[in-house]
């Protein structure tokens, strides 16, 4: 039986006063989501509870912004969130209440003090907490996820890793060393900000590997809020770890290593060839994945994790891609790509590490469909039907054999081009006269600068679409929505610039540009998943 120390309820103090002091800004993360989590479970053999039946916890909840989206949509799920700072349960509560949620709790609670008395859940998150707790609740999180976790339940943890933070622990190491004296949060993270722009606007000139590093990082950290800058970089605690030793003490808590959330990271041909041949000659996945850390100097893992005695099966058939929705997730060489283009010349599909050059027109014409529908997820079967109706091959078996063999969608998939999911996207892409978005992200939109969308990701809202998601309640036609924007310009609370920059004051221009801007808006927000 575990037992918490005095040192680590000290840990966990600071910790809570950090976080209360600074709320870190709570987003969804869609790799995180239970229907990403079911997918990749069944993919590798496992039975795991579907989403809609199933218990949740997320260890480190903050106010929500991952866990309340899931509840919410997932209505006869049942949701627990724990976190250290009451602040952000808080803030978490009164959503739930404001939307009367009632399949989702939020507890303020240590993490050291959860035990078996909520009992088993089907489904495990700790996102962001893992390299950022001392060594005893680092353990505790593996035991909770061994011994809160269902038979067929799945744990995802993410954590730093070496070696990738070794050159970023230099940044770290600064900027708490320029800080070292300043309690205040936002004087903190005032300072750590100028002493990265003293050392970027230094080092301007110099072209060493070093020097492009340090820009580069110190370019990232400009676009992140001074939350995330106090909380990932300025926090009490930041320990990363090597794949390997992660694993040591996930056996060590009799769990076993499933797979990562980004299916890519774990394929050794997404590497050059040099180095894929030589590891796939390692009959171990947590050695083999431990050399591609090192060969891409991997800074962050997001790893799921299941009990010991479930049979995994790590081999992949070519057919197991009938079972899912598809969702081309690269990009193309060329502009406005369509049937047209079938059969004239190469297509290239291609992502950061690799690039699929297709001369085959029954290939291109698959990879083409999915493109064109690459804003929602579309079934193996629909994306038949649809090679059927749009080529001149009719036989449904001689499609199947082309896509899962000579295309081999599955390659695909562990190359990071399309993603898969046991789950259709619930959202609509098609403009109606009175569009509706999602309630929650209507909400959302009341009182911060993202929302949810149905995608489980955070989008951005500009100032006209953070004052027009609230009216999609089915109720308001474009005219209305101009209408409030033009309201919203007159009160000045929103700005409509000209080219120069300077406020545009005739009434009927503003009209005009309000219609475009506001058609604009909606437009995204269906590609964006918003609208239901």
């Amino acid at each position: 039986m575990m037992t918490t120390s005095a040192t680590s309820m000290t840990a966990e103090r600071i910790l809570e006063d950090e976080y209360n002091k600074t709320p870190y800004q709570s987003f969804p993360f869609s790799h995180t989501h239970p229907t990403h989590l079911f997918t990749l479970a069944t993919l590798f053999g496992l039975k795991p509870k579907p989403v809609e039946k199933a218990r949740i916890l997320e260890i480190g909840c903050a106010s929500g912004g991952n866990l309340i989206p899931i509840g919410y949509h997932f209505p006869t799920s049942e949701c627990l969130g724990i976190d250290i700072s009451e602040k952000q349960i808080d803030d978490g509560i009164k959503q739930l209440v404001d939307m009367d949620i009632k399949n989702v709790t939020l507890r303020h609670q240590s993490l050291l003090e959860f035990d078996t008395k909520d009992g088993k859940f089907d489904y495990i998150i700790c996102h962001g907490v893992y390299s950022w707790v001392d060594n005893e609740a680092r353990r505790k999180i593996l035991q909770i996820c061994h011994d809160n976790l269902s038979k067929n339940g799945i744990a995802y943890i993410s954590y730093n890793t070496f070696p990738g933070w070794n050159m970023v622990n230099s940044v770290r190491a600064l900027m708490m060393w320029h800080t070292k004296n300043i309690a205040n949060p936002a004087e903190k993270a005032s300072q750590a900000r100028s002493v990265l722009k003293f050392i970027g606007d230094g080092l301007q000139e110099d072209k060493s590997p070093y020097a492009t590093f340090l820009r580069n990082e110190i370019q990232l950290l400009s676009m992140h809020a001074d939350s995330y800058l106090l909380h990932e970089h300025l926090s009490s605690y930041n320990d990363p770890v090597y794949f390997h030793q992660f694993m040591d003490q996930a056996n060590q808590a009799k769990l076993s290593y499933l797979a990562d959330a980004f299916l890519s990271l774990m394929f050794t041909e997404n590497l050059p060839p040099q180095f894929a041949s030589e590891l796939k000659k390692i009959n171990n996945i947590v050695t083999t994945g431990q050399y591609m850390d090192f060969i891409r100097n991997q800074r962050f893992r997001c790893t799921l994790l299941c009990h010991q005695e479930q049979q995994i099966n790590r081999s992949l058939k070519t057919v197991d891609i009938e079972n899912f929705y598809l969702q081309f997730t690269g990009k193309t060489d060329r502009l406005n790509l369509s049937e047209r283009d079938v059969g004239q010349d190469d297509i290239s599909f291609s992502n950061a590490a690799v690039t699929l050059k297709l001369r085959n027109s029954l290939s291109q014409l698959a990879m083409v469909i999915l493109y064109q529908e690459q804003f929602k997820p579309m079934h193996y079967k629909e994306l038949c039907e649809q090679m059927m109706l749009r080529s001149s091959t009719k036989d449904l078996a001689f499609i199947k054999h082309h896509l899962n063999e000579e295309l081999n969608l599955m390659r695909t998939v562990l190359a990071g081009l399309i993603n898969i999911s046991s789950y259709p996207g619930d959202y609509q892409l098609t403009l109606t006269e009175k569009p509706t978005a999602c309630p929650y992200a209507r909400y959302q939109a009341t009182f911060q600068q993202f929302a949810t969308n149905r995608r489980h990701q955070a989008i951005r809202l500009d100032p006209l679409g953070k004052s027009l998601l609230p009216l999609l309640d089915g109720t308001h036609a474009l005219p209305d929505l101009i209408n409030h924007a033009f309201s919203e310009v007159k009160a000045g609370r929103l700005n409509l610039l000209d080219k120069d920059k300077r406020p545009i004051t005739d009434e009927e221009l503003v009209r005009q540009q309000l219609k475009m801007a506001c058609e604009n808006v909606l437009n995204n927000f269906a590609k964006q998943a918003l609208l239901v």
